[in-house]
């Protein structure tokens, strides 16, 4: 079997979607050759991922009682002969049924995003549990950070993206000067930025809202900062 079969296997399986030999085959396919193969591990923590997004987006709604043995039929011989993009079209119509309003399940192939960013958030939350670990706000988004420690993160949900043609830029404030430490723009509402930064050695943080590809010498008018505005940081 190529991977691409195994890919199809793996992703009516985390569609709960498979029945018959489909349902045997993806069994033996996780027990057998997943657990070795490092592609396939990935393949199916993507697929579980959009699997999680779409049940979480979900408002509970009853599907029609023909629903399930339609889509058992489909998923049967004629679907093993069927390319992947088979079954986004059939997580697309039961998206349709229980009501994920524009919820587009193609987007839940941007699986390598998705999953990064989970894991980066993961990996924030963790961070802000460990001991001595605080959260600063800094406007939309928190700076979370331990002092001593050469690691933080810039984590905000609900963040309004930046004026068309325009980034967020982020500056670290020692006393009066102000060090460029990268764009960034949330995606769908959400920023996750980990910083190799140490909160004992600048003063605050400072966003500011400047146009996209500009060369960013000093900082421009503040967007959002940690701390009143240093004078030289605009």
């Amino acid at each position: 079997m190529n991977h691409e079969a195994m890919e199809e296997l793996l992703a009516g399986y985390a569609l709960r979607s498979l029945a018959g030999e489909d349902a045997v085959a993806a069994d033996r396919l996780l027990v057998e050759h997943v657990p070795g193969c490092l592609d396939c591990r990935r393949t199916m923590e993507a697929f579980q991922l959009v699997s999680a997004e779409l049940a979480l987006d979900a408002q509970p709604v009853t599907p029609p009682e023909t629903l399930l043995p339609r889509l058992h039929r489909e998923m049967g011989a004629q679907a093993r002969r069927r390319r992947p993009v088979y079954l986004v079209a059939v997580a697309a119509s039961v998206a349709a049924v229980v009501g994920l309003g524009g919820f587009a399940v193609s987007q839940g192939y941007r699986a390598n995003r998705v999953q990064g960013r989970f894991q980066a958030v993961t990996d924030a939350m963790n961070f802000a549990r460990t001991p001595n670990a605080s959260m600063t706000q800094v406007g939309a988004v928190s700076d979370i950070s331990s002092p001593g420690v050469q690691k933080c993160y810039i984590y905000g949900s609900e963040v309004p993206m930046p004026a068309s043609g325009f980034t967020y830029r982020l500056w670290v404030v020692q006393g009066s000067h102000a060090t460029f430490e990268g764009d960034f723009v949330p995606e769908d509402g959400v920023v996750i930025v980990r910083l190799a930064l140490d909160p004992t050695t600048y003063d605050a943080l400072l966003v500011t809202e400047e146009r996209a590809g500009s060369v960013p010498t000093t900082p421009g008018p503040t967007k959002w900062t940690s701390s009143p505005p240093v004078a030289s940081a605009g």
